[in-house]
């Protein structure tokens, strides 16, 4: 038997949650219905909620890192089965399914598309019902026994990341990778790098973080108070040659113009982290031009890939419990925000009971 209310952070609008007991969503034919387990928060949940976004429309409750149980899965499409009372994974992605996109399998690039925690009631509330589209690209994805809940909400991001690594399509072994950004998806791109055998460099801010990243196996870390040490460093270390792979992790606009400076010759820079639409980001064509430097950009994953990553965590090929540093109850979100907004620590997790 179900409770009457859903338990829910509801994000009202910039730099305000109300902590509410909505409806619990119906038993739909078509729909799924959740018991959250665990929701991280998300470097994207925070800048909504300090600017908004224009594709968030409140009231909405947020959240997209989501593990949780499944209660109703009755009458599903196409026949689909999916056990009830079986920890799962989510995809956030609600595809329209007509597009030339989602035609190619390529539902992250979809052009009418619909999100979980961001244009659709996401993880931050004890219960959510996942639609029919979601169901059809097979996004609710069961996880091992050997998977803790914790864990399970950040392999979403570990998807992400994964997705970035697979549309590189350029050999990293050996090769020098530089990422800046020391925060949890800096951490997770580093596991990923040294998986492929590269010689990986984290350039970030805050000394905590890099000591993290030097113990996961970081090459070399950077302290980057001065930027223009920072690029001496990085040309000295790297023997004059630059970094064939360049991941901009962090939504600092400045990061762009250092990774510019820093691409050696027929190399990629991934756009990986949004920026802040206030904010400007300038860089130099020439860099690009005689350099023969790609700018790429990357954008969450499939459930295909999502599949790839939780199986990566399962065989323990990366380690996402050591970027768990904080938990918190539904009620205390806003701490969780802070937290994650003042860069303390790692990833925080939002557990539902």
């Amino acid at each position: 038997m179900l409770p009457q209310k859903n338990h829910s952070a509801v994000f009202s609008g910039p730099k305000n949650f109300e902590i509410k007991d909505l409806p619990i969503p119906k038993e739909e034919n078509g729909k799924v219905l959740l018991k959250t387990l665990s929701c991280a928060v998300c470097g994207y949940d925070v800048r909504v909620f300090n600017e908004g976004h224009k594709k968030v429309r409140p009231p909405i409750v947020l959240g997209h890192e989501i593990c949780a149980k499944t209660l109703n899965t009755v009458n599903l499409p196409n026949k689909q089965i999916i056990p009830e009372d079986k920890r799962v994974i989510v995809s956030p992605l609600i595809p329209c399914l007509n597009c030339h996109h989602c035609s190619a399998g390529c539902f992250n690039s979809c052009n009418n598309l619909n999100e979980i925690g961001s244009s659709i009631n996401g993880g931050f509330a004890d219960y959510l019902d996942i639609p029919q589209n979601n169901i059809l690209i097979n996004g609710i994805i069961p996880i091992e026994n050997n998977i803790h809940d914790d864990e399970a909400s950040l392999i979403e991001p570990l998807s992400c990341c994964l997705n970035a690594h697979l549309n590189f399509n350029i050999p990293i072994r050996d090769e020098f990778v530089i990422i800046i950004g020391d925060g949890p998806i800096g951490l997770i791109h580093l596991q990923i790098s040294k998986l492929h055998g590269a010689k990986t460099i984290v350039v970030g801010k805050i000394p905590s973080r890099l000591n993290e990243a030097k113990l996961i196996g970081a090459d070399m870390v950077l302290l980057n108070n001065d930027p223009e040490e920072s690029i001496k460093s990085i040309w000295d270390q790297t023997y004059k040659k630059g970094g064939k792979l360049i991941i901009v992790a962090t939504s600092n606009p400045e990061a762009v113009d250092l990774a510019l400076k820093v691409a050696g010759k027929n190399s990629l820079i991934s756009i990986f982290a949004g920026i802040s639409r206030n904010k400007i980001v300038r860089i130099d064509p020439n860099l690009l031009h005689y350099n023969q430097i790609t700018l790429s950009g990357s954008f969450s994953s499939t459930p295909n890939v999502m599949k790839k990553a939780m199986d990566m965590v399962h065989q323990q090929k990366i380690n996402l419990r050591r970027l768990i540093t904080h938990r918190f109850s539904l009620d205390e979100i806003d701490k969780a925000f802070m937290i994650t907004e003042g860069c303390n620590g790692l990833r925080s997790i939002i557990n539902s009971f």
